[in-house]
């Protein structure tokens, strides 16, 4: 039997109380967390998860030691519970006028946030002048992000999405390097890795430059974020291979230059993507498209 069926069928409604322990049980992953967020205290919040869980007849969570996880039949449930929650948050809103409070959430890699999205937001006052917006680059428990910038190759499959844009990679490196070939080939290829595994980006950089003369033979180093191989191209130690959307601010005043016009495409991108949910919401989908618009060149940039 689906878990709805099941809720039709129970003996008993659940109540608003604990079905809101249960959404942010849920969200969070921690009965301690919730109780402070609901202000109770945890045997209160226990309470209400097991009289849901009698009210509907089916298991909500499992508990293996001090941790919880919801069960299949709980990540249904709560994806809906979530939903109408937030539709209840809206409403309210909505009720009391309280335009002057309303706020998008935005969650982005932390690079791209500082990077790329920074660079787009000179406009958004003009655009959105009564709608506060918060860019985060983690996840909170208790809060529902509006949209979400993810990377990869596909989008989630339970969003509306749309591709901000493919990765772009160059090969750049100082301008003093840069002027003087001798030292661009003592320097060091500049590697990005995470989690111990090295991005390819030089064996598909090379592919489609094989021959290019003055590749650097120093010693390999390796860096665990962009940011940090970007700061080392910039000091003159290496050569680098990175997304030109990452260094738009770089390339432009001069102080990283690509050492080839050679650009390798993709196969990862950027997704801009707004929950089913979130499609209910004015503001979110205003801001979905206007983040759509302006996700090309910086204005008056080439």
């Amino acid at each position: 039997m689906l878990y709805n069926e099941r809720v039709m069928t129970s003996k008993n409604s659940p109540s608003l109380t604990s079905l809101r322990a249960f959404s942010i049980v849920g969200n969070c992953l921690s009965v301690t967390s919730a109780a402070q967020q609901l202000g109770v205290t945890q045997s209160a919040v226990s309470r209400q998860i097991k009289a849901l869980e009698d009210s509907l007849e089916f298991k909500l969570f499992n508990r293996i030691g001090n941790s919880i996880n919801l069960t299949a039949e709980g990540q249904a449930f709560h994806r809906r519970v979530f939903t109408i929650f937030g539709l209840l948050e809206d409403a309210t809103n909505d009720a009391t006028n309280s335009f002057a409070q309303k706020k998008i959430h935005l969650l982005a890699p932390p690079t791209l946030a500082a990077r790329w999205l920074t660079r787009r937001l000179r406009d958004y006052p003009q655009k959105f002048a009564a709608v506060e917006l918060a860019v985060h680059t983690e996840p909170w428990p208790n809060i529902r992000m509006d949209c979400v910038i993810q990377f990869g190759s596909y989008p989630s499959a339970d969003s509306n999405h749309v591709q901000l844009f493919l990765e772009q990679h160059v090969a750049v490196c100082s301008r003093d390097l840069f002027e003087n070939r001798h030292a661009m080939r003592a320097s060091s290829p500049l590697h990005v890795f995470d989690k111990g595994i090295s991005f390819p980006l030089w064996r598909d950089w090379l592919a489609h430059e094989p021959n290019f003369p003055d590749l650097p033979t120093g010693p390999l180093m390796k860096f665990s974020s962009l940011e940090l191989a970007i700061q080392a191209a910039k000091n003159s130690v290496g050569v680098a291979i990175v997304d030109r959307n990452m260094i738009e601010y770089e390339l432009e005043a001069g102080s990283l230059v690509q050492i080839s016009p050679i650009t390798v495409a993709g196969p990862s991108g950027y997704w801009l993507e707004i929950s089913q949910e979130q499609q209910a919401k004015a503001s979110s989908i205003q801001f979905f498209r206007w983040l759509r618009s302006v996700s090309g060149p910086t204005p008056g940039k080439s």
